[in-house]
């Protein structure tokens, strides 16, 4: 018989810095769970949106998840509005309803790279598509292998709708395993045209910009069909964009029921946004069960919190592509 669950009365987290730079400190855990002290990421904070585990303790009245149980899940950097929890640290508290159940054909790394990425895509085909319903017939679909496009692609994909993709060649069999029906080289001159004529059909119906950097959305925008719903998806504000199309701004704080306060707009809480994130986790949870959806590629460094500041810098100098780090908590050094 194994040995029962229990939490430290510390833990090791990384914490933002006054200077900006992360370290790992020892702090309390967050054990009492009526009297959480809900804070926004700043010096003392801790940073990390994506998590994944085992349960170790339970809420009041909380039945839909059992202690012991392996799920994944997903905060809002430094914990949200509302909480103090986060992922970079060995443990954090989140409402049960955002967790995601593992099956045993899914590694925790692996998890660990889907809820927040997912949810972000999937939002952004609910407002261009009505995601899950069935996508008609012979319509097309544009994205990008960014960590989110990935998502895109694989839920375009399971839609019904016909795929193709902007990506460098060394990724065009990367993005056909996740769903994509025709690779495009970005770099090449001619991208939009080749895009319009892989369609057949005079371009695509909807673009799902996960990138929405430089002139990424200008060129979704012309790849969109002259007649037809022409529409994007853009996950950062976009200026000056063709007012032909409907641009979309897709908020993720939205699905865990936050008000949405950033980029100087404001967005009260929207129960319907809510519930689909509630719905969409059902059926991750469901899908990765019957083998028709996966994670998006990883790689694991060695250290666990310790390696996070080096990972930051890595991802800020932009040499992490077409991965996402993992890091195992286990492997932590005092």
């Amino acid at each position: 018989m194994s040995a029962p669950l229990t939490i430290p009365e510390t833990q090791k987290a990384a914490i933002v810095q006054e200077d900006k730079s992360v370290a790992i400190q020892i702090i309390p855990n967050p054990t009492d769970w009526k009297s959480i002290d809900w804070g926004r990421i700043q010096p003392g904070q801790s940073p990390g949106c994506d998590f994944a585990g085992r349960v170790v303790a339970l809420g009041e009245g909380v039945t839909a998840v059992k202690i012991g149980e392996r799920v994944a899940g997903w905060n809002l950097p430094g914990g949200g509005p509302k909480q103090r929890s986060s992922a970079f640290r060995e443990y954090t508290v989140v409402p049960w309803h955002h967790l995601t159940k593992i099956p045993a054909n899914t590694s925790d790394e692996e998890a660990a790279t889907i809820p927040l990425a997912a949810a972000t895509a999937a939002l952004g085909l609910r407002y261009l598509s009505n995601f899950p319903q069935p996508a008609p017939l012979n319509k097309w679909f544009l994205s990008a292998p960014a960590s989110v496009g990935l998502y895109a692609i694989q839920l375009a994909h399971i839609q019904g709708y016909k795929v193709v993709v902007t990506a460098s060649p060394k990724n065009h069999e990367l993005v056909k395993s996740y769903g994509a029906d025709v690779a495009v080289d970005y770099h090449a001159s001619d991208v939009v045209e080749q895009i319009v004529r892989a369609t057949g059909q005079g371009g695509v119906d909807h673009a799902y910009d996960a990138i929405s950097e430089g002139n990424s959305t200008a060129l979704a925008i012309q790849a969109l069909k002259q007649l037809g719903p022409r529409s994007v998806a853009v996950v950062l504000p976009v200026e000056d964009t063709d007012p032909t199309a409907e641009v979309y701004m897709v908020f993720c704080m939205g699905l865990l029921g936050y008000p949405i306060d950033t980029f100087g707009m404001y967005i009260p809480h929207d129960e319907r946004v809510y519930q689909f994130g509630l719905d969409f986790r059902e059926l991750v949870s469901a899908w990765l069960y019957e083998g028709r959806f996966k994670g998006n590629p990883h790689t694991v460094l060695p250290g666990g919190l310790n390696a996070i500041p080096g990972g930051l810098a890595f991802m800020k100098e932009g040499k992490v592509s077409g991965t996402k780090l993992v890091y195992r908590l286990a492997e932590t050094k005092t």
